[in-house]
Formats: structure tokens, C-alpha cells, sequence
């Protein structure tokens, strides 16, 4: 089966994203929300990670947070309930807004564009990339705004993944935070509740492995030695 892997400015969207979010999940009080299936020593620590660190963190080739793009009663709920939600209600602040819309908005194109690299990036399902292709923009950000949620963290009950990468996954040393950060893809592609998926995605995710890294060091090279 052949496939399109992301392009390098995919990856770079998704580093911008994931700077965004863990950058405002050390202000923003109800973005933290989302933290709540994570161990609070781990949530301490994704509250008190460095700039540098942050970056580092931010490499990872896949979202650090998630939309719960795998969860179809959920989806279901908020897009029948959307007609009758206020658009414009806020969740809490005017940055947690633009960065709920800025995701979706990336997610939706890449859903129309090319399902497969947003599947990689956030683990999807195939019927999830396929729902939201089929709404338009407005009609999407109307279910997610409406329904008062926050983004949540990406496998957050996986506690030892994320020790290792708010560990690994944030070190100085190239080689250790790039096997951190893919350890981590694995897991995401691979974790229930779609099973069956499994090779497949764990063969995806040793094959996006080397565009992925190259991209991130690429963007800044200077951090490298941070």
C-alpha cells in the first residue's frame, strides 16, 4: 500500500503547534483541564519545562495534544449538540481559543489533503480523518468551541512514556531525544482503542522516523547544543 508522508511543512505546523500548547499549559489554568488522566508530578513538570526544554519537547512528531480523535460517542455528542451551542463562547482565554482553532484548522486541511499523515500525528482513525473532511471549517469549530472542552494531553494516562519524555525526550543529547520522542509515536499509533492497526502503524512510524528528526533540526539547528 503506498502513502503519502507528510511534508516538511506539516512537520513544521506540528512543531509550532506543540510550542504552542506546552508554552500556554504553564499560564493558562484551564487549559491544564486537559492534564487531569496525567500524574500530577508529571503535570508539575509539564508546567515548569524551560524554553529550551520546551523546544526540545515541541519536536516530537506527532501533536502533544489531542482533539480525543478516537473517541466516536464523543464526537458524535458534540456534533449533534452543535447546532445548539454558542460559537463564540469562550473557553477561558482569548490564546486557548486561537490555538483550538489554529489545531483544527490544520487538522481539517490535512484531513482533506492527505488523511494519512494526520493519522500519523495524531494516531487517528481512518472514520474520524473521514468525518472531518466531510464538515466544513466553520461547521467543526463550531462543535469543538461549543462544547466548552479543552484540547487534552496525547496518551496522558501513559505515565512512564511521558516520564520518559519529559526526561529523554527533552535531553540535549540528539540521539537520546529523538529515540525518546519516536518511542512515543509508536506508542501513539499503536495504543487501543484500534488494535487492529497496530504493524501497520508501527511500521508508519519507523518509516516517518528520519523526515520527521531532519525537519526538526532544520528549523533551529542552534538548539541542538541548547
Amino acid at each position: 500500500m503506498s502513502f503519502d508522508g507528510p511534508d516538511t511543512q506539516d512537520y513544521e505546523n506540528v512543531i509550532a503547534l506543540n510550542q504552542a500548547y506546552l508554552s500556554l499549559l504553564r499560564r493558562d489554568k484551564e487549559l491544564r483541564r486537559g492534564l487531569s488522566s496525567c500524574a500530577e508530578p508529571l503535570q508539575h513538570r509539564l508546567r515548569e519545562l524551560t524554553q529550551h526544554q520546551t523546544d526540545r519537547l515541541a519536536e516530537a512528531p506527532f501533536l502533544l495534544f489531542s482533539f480525543r480523535e478516537c473517541d466516536d460517542l464523543y464526537w458524535n455528542r458534540i456534533l449533534k449538540d452543535a447546532g445548539n451551542a454558542d460559537l463564540f463562547r469562550p473557553t477561558a482565554s482569548e490564546d486557548v481559543d486561537t490555538l483550538i482553532s489554529a489545531a483544527l484548522g490544520f487538522v481539517w486541511q490535512l484531513a482533506k489533503r492527505n488523511p494519512y499523515a494526520l493519522r500519523l500525528f495524531c494516531g487517528a482513525t481512518l472514520y474520524w480523518c473521514e468525518r472531518i473532511a466531510e464538515l466544513t471549517f466553520y461547521r467543526l469549530l463550531e462543535a469543538v468551541r461549543g462544547s466548552g472542552d479543552v484540547p487534552v494531553l496525547r496518551i496522558a494516562g501513559r505515565n512512564e512514556l511521558w516520564r520518559k519524555l519529559l526526561e529523554n525526550g527533552v535531553s540535549r543529547q540528539n540521539t537520546i531525544r529523538h529515540a525518546a520522542q519516536l518511542s512515543a509515536l509508536q506508542a501513539v499509533l499503536t495504543d487501543p482503542p484500534d488494535n487492529s492497526r497496530s504493524e501497520t502503524w508501527s511500521l508508519a512510524a519507523r518509516n516517518v522516523r528520519a523526515p520527521g528528526l531532519k525537519v526538526a533540526e532544520q528549523i533551529d539547528t542552534t538548539q541542538r547544543d541548547r
